[in-house]
């Protein structure tokens, strides 16, 4: 350490003891501090000498009968005694830590899959600079420094040392308490330094990054714009994040994709099967709001949430499928196939495990829905709630999706579904998608779907066996 910053640091001990810094300067030193051993280390020192002459009896000797005492009362000089003692203490527990180079341990790891990751991704295992590259499921890292950041699948983050790390893409959430404030997460065109709060980040490697506060003080550093911007709960910034989720690449129409066959599949055993690409068959989503509805029949997903707490970001998936080529046939059993597609929009820390229900529309003379034309005033069996008029509908079942689960397929069969198919008279049948979980906290997970204009995930798939 060089003479300045000893000297600087002395003066910023004094001050200390004598409590005379600003709250932003203790912010700043206690940033200072957990980023650098050494510093910390000096500044124990410090504290450390200052408590011994403040018990030393020949500086109480030297006052006058007449003057104040030089001298700190005794409760002072215990509480600085025992300042000192926690900043060593700190200072020992974070270089025994540091020693074998680890900085951050992986604390839990629900539902995980890894990619290309350079650290172990084992539950407990603790963590030296590196990468971690999650593709599926919930990981939560705690560094030294007491930070905690909760990753959303998919997402990659670089572990850089106690109080720093890099999220290269994807979804944390990152909780830091008081003796962290400072902990800074780098994107590539912004850097996020969290003043003891709790917030979510998303960011992505085209330098696109969204920030959301729900408790305390963020600093915002954009890397394209002087100056930084600080956020408090409530608050966020959007540098294109959710723009680019809201309006996603859409399928080539040049042709049909192979996941997503136009004919009826035989499946073996007596089962057959069609996507919402055969025939008239149809996928979209609606949202409540009041304002114009876009496009939805033309995204690669569909999207369901619920959010009791903000009502106009509820949203359902309608789906329809052809049943021309099973007309006259009894259809004995049938299994609805949806595939989970990542949204990239809310997170999945605030949504816990959820339960979603599909319903059958009975009312036929609303199945000539347009995906173009879809919208919330006006869709089948249309409820202002998250679920449909339940008047106009049946209920064919319900299945779960873990919290974390961005990827995979959930299946739906049963007896209701088969029978709900027979009792179809115009050959062509309606379901919708609804969720039933609650999001705990504002900004909460939205799940997705993959529809037929998807290029790379299937479209929702029925499969029937006929008698």
């Amino acid at each position: 350490m060089k003479p300045a910053d000893q000297f600087r640091l002395l003066e910023l001990s004094e001050r200390y003891a004598d409590e005379k810094l600003s709250a932003e300067e203790v912010s700043a030193l206690e940033a200072e501090l957990s980023a650098s051993a050494e510093a910390r280390a000096f500044f124990a020192k410090a504290l450390h000498q200052r408590a011994e002459l403040c018990f030393d009896d020949s500086w109480h000797s030297q006052a006058s009968e007449t003057a104040e005492p030089v001298a700190k009362p005794i409760w002072w000089r215990h509480a600085i005694t025992a300042a000192a003692a926690a900043c060593i203490t700190f200072g020992f527990v974070w270089l025994q830590n540091s020693r074998d180079g680890t900085v951050a341990t992986l604390i839990r790891a629900q539902e995980c899959q890894w990619a290309g990751s350079s650290l172990p991704t084992v539950e407990g295992a603790r963590l030296k600079p590196g990468v971690l590259d999650l593709i599926e499921g919930l990981a939560v890292l705690r560094f030294d420094s007491g930070a905690e950041l909760v990753l959303e699948a998919p997402a990659t983050v670089e572990v850089l040392d106690g109080m720093n790390c890099k999220l290269r893409r994807g979804t944390l959430v990152a909780e830091v308490p008081p003796q962290a404030k400072g902990f800074s997460i780098d994107t590539k065109d912004a850097k996020v330094i969290d003043w003891g709060t709790k917030f979510g980040l998303s960011a992505d490697e085209d330098g696109k990054y969204m920030v959301r506060v729900i408790e305390g003080l963020v600093e915002v550093d954009d890397k394209n714009v002087a100056g930084s911007t600080k956020l408090e709960k409530g608050q966020g910034v959007d540098r294109g994040w959710s723009k680019s989720q809201l309006q996603p690449g859409v399928g080539s129409a040049s042709e049909p994709s192979r996941w997503q066959p136009a004919s009826v599949i035989d499946s073996g055993d007596g089962w057959q099967a069609i996507t919402t690409a055969f025939g008239r068959g149809k996928d979209s989503y609606i949202q409540s709001t009041d304002k114009p509805t876009p496009d939805f029949g033309k995204h690669p997903f569909l999207r369901v949430k619920r959010s009791d707490g903000k009502v106009e970001l509820n949203r359902k998936g309608y789906i329809a499928f052809d049943l021309s080529k099973f007309a006259g046939q009894t259809i004995e059993d049938a299994e609805l196939v949806l595939t989970i597609d990542p949204s990239e929009l809310g997170f999945a820390s605030f949504v816990p495990d959820a339960t979603f229900a599909v319903y059958g529309l009975v009312d036929e003379a609303a199945d000539g829905w347009e995906e173009g034309g879809l919208s919330w005033k006006d869709a089948p069996a249309h409820a202002d709630g998250h679920l449909p008029d339940t008047t106009k509908v049946r209920l064919l079942g319900k299945f779960e999706i873990a919290q974390g689960i961005n990827r995979g397929t959930r299946k739906l069969r049963g007896k209701d579904l088969a029978d709900f198919l027979n009792a179809d008279t115009n050959q062509i049948a309606t379901l919708i998608i609804c969720r039933e979980t609650d999001e705990t906290a504002d900004s909460g997970l939205v799940h997705a779907f993959s529809t037929k204009e998807n290029d790379t995930r299937s479209a929702p798939m029925l499969r029937v066996k006929v008698r």
